[in-house]
């Protein structure tokens, strides 16, 4: 039988600039792995120009401190079913324990205004 993939989307404001945002997000109990990631935001050019990140799964590092932002998005182009990054053969839900160290930083190309960042989880349910 085929692994059931559910998309699951977290999202928080950010309200100042260059200020970090630190969230934590629970997954459902029933995610066993987490298959893939990617970043949207209501303003994706602060995101693009401005974001960077640190996020952990159940207590692993899936990408480090500072990690930019737009090499986690996906543009127009790109097919529907090819968006996310794959995180390899999945990392395991563990606790259920999402969290995410977001950094807005000064940027001449996009001046600030408050956004929003949006994480979709690609999870193979149990």
């Amino acid at each position: 039988m085929e692994a059931r993939l559910v998309d699951k989307v977290y999202s928080f404001a950010v309200e100042s600039q260059n200020a970090p945002v630190n969230k934590k997000f629970d997954l459902d109990k029933n995610v066993k792995l987490v298959r893939g990631i990617i970043l949207s935001s209501d303003k994706p050019n602060l995101m693009f120009y401005r974001g960077s990140q640190r996020i952990e799964i159940s207590g692993d590092e899936i990408f480090p401190e500072d990690f930019e932002s737009k090499l986690l998005m996906s543009g127009i182009a790109v097919a529907p079913d090819q968006k996310y990054r794959t995180l390899g053969n999945g990392v395991i839900a563990g606790n259920g324990e999402v969290k995410i160290q977001y950094k807005d930083t000064h940027n001449p190309n996009a001046s600030f205004t408050t956004y929003k960042v949006i994480i979709i989880l690609q999870c193979e349910m149990k």
